[in-house]
């Protein structure tokens, strides 16, 4: 799988467009990312989305139409708790709401998608957001702001819950296959390097 990642606005939060198997992906196309996906992904097949935080969803909008005006009506992956964050500027920040075309369902389990061939797994862990998920492509993860190199997601924002992070972070360590994670913000690290990390952050609760 071939990854391009960028980061991006005032959270410098990473953008990935991920390649494999003929079918490419966008992945939390934040605030300014539009000119480089199109520029990198003007074949793009989907975009996911890992949750709904502004700096993950902002350029959403001007990706749809863009893509309609070369012909393509490319869909928006979102986890359902979340959508409401995409369908509204709730935290006035003057984001332009894009309604996401496919809902997935969280239920704290993983939901596995076939997108042209391609099997994508959502992972549900909430606690950051309600809808917070670790994305699976080929047994690569993108974790958006779950889980970081060293670090986990805030816990005490706005429909944050931090019984929810808690429960997300032991699953977590429950998950024996091991991956490299593209988090969204900062480098990237793998399921075992974060297992001893996520134990610290759980003491610390």
């Amino acid at each position: 799988m071939e990854i391009l990642k960028q980061a991006f606005g005032r959270c410098e939060t990473n953008c990935y467009i991920a390649k494999t198997n003929g079918v490419t992906f966008i992945i939390d196309p934040g605030e300014g990312s539009a000119k480089w996906v199109l520029e990198n992904a003007s074949d793009a097949d989907a975009i996911l989305v890992t949750h709904g935080h502004f700096d993950h969803i902002w350029d959403l909008y001007l990706l749809k139409e863009a893509f309609k005006k070369i012909g393509k009506d490319i869909k928006i992956y979102c986890p359902k708790e979340d959508a409401f964050m995409l369908e509204r500027d709730g935290f006035n920040l003057g984001l332009t709401p894009c309604k996401p075309d496919i809902l997935i369902e969280g239920k704290k389990g993983v939901t596995t998608l076939d997108i042209k061939g391609v099997k994508v797994r959502f992972h549900h862990f909430p606690g950051h957001t309600p809808g917070c998920s670790m994305i699976e492509i080929d047994g690569v993860f993108f974790s958006g702001d779950f889980i970081f190199k060293r670090s986990i997601g805030r816990y005490d924002f706005d429909f944050s819950n931090p019984q929810d992070m808690k429960e997300s972070l032991k699953r977590f360590q429950d998950m024996h296959q091991d991956g490299k994670i593209y988090p969204g913000h900062g480098e990237s690290t793998s399921i075992n390097d974060e297992h001893a990390s996520v134990s610290i952050w759980l003491n610390r609760m």
